[in-house]
């Protein structure tokens, strides 16, 4: 909801692109280690933070360039990490939980921020990439509408009000509408499977206890080896007794 709250802030220039990211940063990595992350990958990420943190605060005090391509880099490598790591929390196995719904969908949303600075990234080191209609307002940053540009393409809206002409940038634009499609259906099948096999796991008692019952019952012996019960009520191994001399 922040997103989409502070981008239309940023295209009117109420609020300066830097400093939003700063708040996005710091809103991402609290979600992160809220819904847990596991030790291994904590350091780098904490790592890669801090330095798009300090990139952004220089790019908001002294405004640059080469800071902010820098930048648009450092916090692309950041959303992907992040990205990838809820990505692996949700696929893993257990039960479908709030946290899991919850990290889909915020999947989804980096998902979109991340071909958003790519795009930027791509309009930066090539200009004119997109075709941008004129803003009403001088102050609005190019790079703003391009979060714009990408939720319409990753949910195949496609208005068409921005549109790709560098061929990077046509290639990009197919692939973010491609992940799009990919993800919500490996994610729905991925969900109704962690399900059907809960609820299973839930009817169906476990194999031992199955076992035991039924060799208590006389209907499934306890040892491998085959065996038939007799009238009077012992048993005898036919593997062992056929085929042997009387």
């Amino acid at each position: 909801m922040l997103m989409f709250v502070a981008w239309p802030l940023v295209e009117i220039g109420v609020v300066r692109r830097p400093l939003l990211g700063m708040v996005l940063l710091i809103v991402m990595l609290s979600g992160l280690f809220a819904l847990g992350v596991d030790r291994r990958f904590a350091l780098p990420v904490v790592a890669l933070g801090l330095s798009v943190f300090c990139l952004q605060v220089a790019t908001l005090v002294q405004p640059s360039d080469t800071l902010g391509l820098l930048n648009t880099v450092a916090a692309s490598l950041l959303v992907l990490t992040l990205a990838a790591l809820l990505l692996r929390g949700v696929m893993r196995s257990g039960p479908v939980t709030p946290n899991r719904i919850v990290g889909a969908v915020a999947v989804y949303l980096l998902i979109a921020l991340l071909f958003a600075m790519l795009f930027d990234l791509l309009d930066r080191v090539a200009p004119g990439a997109f075709t941008l209609e004129p803003e009403p307002l001088p102050s609005t940053p190019a790079g703003a509408r391009f979060f714009y540009l990408s939720v319409i393409t990753l949910t195949s809206l496609g208005l068409g009000s921005v549109a790709p002409l560098h061929p990077f940038a046509r290639a990009l634009v197919m692939v973010e509408a491609v992940v799009g499609q990919f993800y919500m259906t490996v994610l729905m099948a991925r969900l109704v499977s962690l399900e059907v096999a809960r609820r299973l796991s839930n009817e169906v008692p476990p194999l031992n206890r199955v076992l035991a019952v039924n060799a208590a019952d006389g209907s499934v012996p306890n040892s491998p080896v085959t065996s038939r019960p007799l009238k009077g009520g012992a048993a005898t191994d036919q593997s062992w007794t056929k085929g042997r001399p009387g």
